[in-house]
C-alpha cells in the first residue's frame, strides 16, 4: 500500500516537473539564440505537447504505472534529440538526463535507477559522439548520471521510511495502526487467502486508567503489543485496533492452531512479570476465521466481534471461538 502510494505520488510530481521545464526552460532558450537550428524548434515543440499530454493523462489515474514506463524511453529519445540539435548548447541539455533517472529512483530496490543512467549515459555518450563533443566532458557527466541515480534512490527510501511510520504504524505501541490492518484485511479477503482474525480487548482498561493514571494505561498496552508480537509468526499480521484493543491475522491458519497461540498470549499477559505491580492485567480474545465464518471483510469482523463479546460474557480472561 505504502509503496502504491509513494510511486503514485512520484508519477504525479514528474510528470508536472516535465511540464513546468517545458514552460520555464524551452521558451527562453529558445529565444536567447538566433542561431539555432530549426530542428532543435521542431523537437522543442514536439517535447511541450509531449509534456503536456502526460500531465493531463496522469490526473484520469488509468494505467499510470504503464504509462510511466512508457514515457521513460521517449523521454531519453526527446532529451537526446535536444542534445544533438543544440549545438554548441547540447552537452548544457544533457542535464534534462537528469529527469528519466529522478523518475526511476522511486522503486524500492536502486536497480531501475541504476538501469536509466547508464541507458541515459549510453544514449548521451552515442550522441556526443556524432555531435562531437569532449569526450572527457561527456565521461564526467555519466559519471554524474550513476551519483544523482543512487543519491536521489537513498531519498525516495528515506521518505517512503518516514511515510509508512507517519501512515501505518501506532505511535504509542510501534506496531501496526488500524489504517494498516484494515488495508491487509481487505487485500487478504480479495485474494481469498484463508486466515483466522482474533480480536483481544484488555480487560478492564478503563478502571486501570482511572485508579493507576493513563501513563500506566499506555505502559500496559506497550507490553500487550510486546507480547503479541512474541507470540507471533512473521507471516502474521497485528495491529493496535482501537483504544485497549488489539486485532491479530493468521493467514493459512486453523482456528484450533489460533486458539493455542490465543491462549498463549492471554497466559502471558496474565503472568507477566511486569504487571506485577497491578491487580490483574488480562484478555479477552475472540476468534473467527474466513472464508469458514464470513465471506466478506464486515462479516469476518462481525464474527470476531461476536466471539469477543462472548468471551465477555464468559467473565473475561477468556478465549471464545466463534
Amino acid at each position: 500500500m505504502v509503496s502504491s502510494i509513494v510511486e503514485r505520488n512520484i508519477y504525479y510530481n514528474v510528470s508536472f516537473l516535465r511540464l513546468m521545464v517545458c514552460i520555464l526552460f524551452l521558451p527562453g532558450f529558445l529565444l536567447m539564440d538566433k542561431n539555432l537550428t530549426q530542428e532543435l524548434y521542431y523537437v522543442a515543440g514536439v517535447t511541450f505537447l509531449y509534456a503536456l499530454t502526460l500531465f493531463f493523462l496522469t490526473r484520469l489515474k488509468k494505467n499510470i504505472p504503464l504509462l510511466f514506463f512508457s514515457s521513460f524511453f521517449v523521454d531519453l529519445i526527446l532529451i537526446s534529440l535536444l542534445v544533438y540539435y543544440g549545438g554548441p548548447y547540447g552537452q548544457i541539455l544533457a542535464a534534462f538526463y537528469f529527469l528519466p533517472i529522478i523518475s526511476m529512483a522511486s522503486h524500492i530496490k536502486p536497480y531501475p535507477a541504476l538501469f536509466t543512467a547508464f541507458l541515459a549515459g549510453l544514449a548521451y555518450l552515442f550522441t556526443g559522439y556524432y555531435a562531437n563533443f569532449s569526450p572527457a566532458l561527456m565521461s564526467l557527466q555519466v559519471v554524474l548520471f550513476f551519483i544523482l541515480a543512487l543519491f536521489t534512490w537513498a531519498q525516495q527510501q528515506s521518505y517512503r521510511q518516514t511515510y509508512f511510520t507517519q501512515a501505518n504504524l501506532d505511535t504509542l505501541t510501534k506496531i501496526h495502526n488500524r489504517r494498516f490492518f484494515n488495508h491487509a484485511l481487505s487485500q487478504l479477503v480479495e485474494k481469498k487467502t484463508p486466515f483466522s482474525l482474533l480480536l483481544l480487548d484488555l480487560d478492564d482498561f478503563k478502571m486501570l486508567n482511572d485508579t493507576q493514571g493513563h501513563h500506566h494505561g499506555d505502559y500496559v498496552l506497550k507490553i500487550i503489543a510486546a507480547t503479541i508480537r512474541e507470540c507471533t509468526r512473521s507471516s502474521d499480521i497485528f495491529s493496535r485496533y482501537g483504544g485497549d484493543e488489539f486485532a491479530i491475522i493468521l493467514p493459512h491458519t486453523s482456528k484450533e492452531d489460533s486458539k493455542q497461540i490465543a491462549e498463549r498470549i492471554r497466559n502471558k499477559v496474565l503472568i507477566h512479570p511486569k504487571f506485577l505491580m497491578y491487580s490483574r492485567i488480562s484478555l479477552s480474545i475472540g476468534i473467527a476465521a474466513f472464508p469458514g465464518d464470513a465471506d466478506s471483510t464486515e462479516g469476518i469482523l462481525q464474527k470476531a466481534d461476536e466471539a469477543l463479546y462472548k468471551a465477555k460474557e464468559r467473565g473475561k480472561n477468556y478465549v471464545y471461538v466463534y
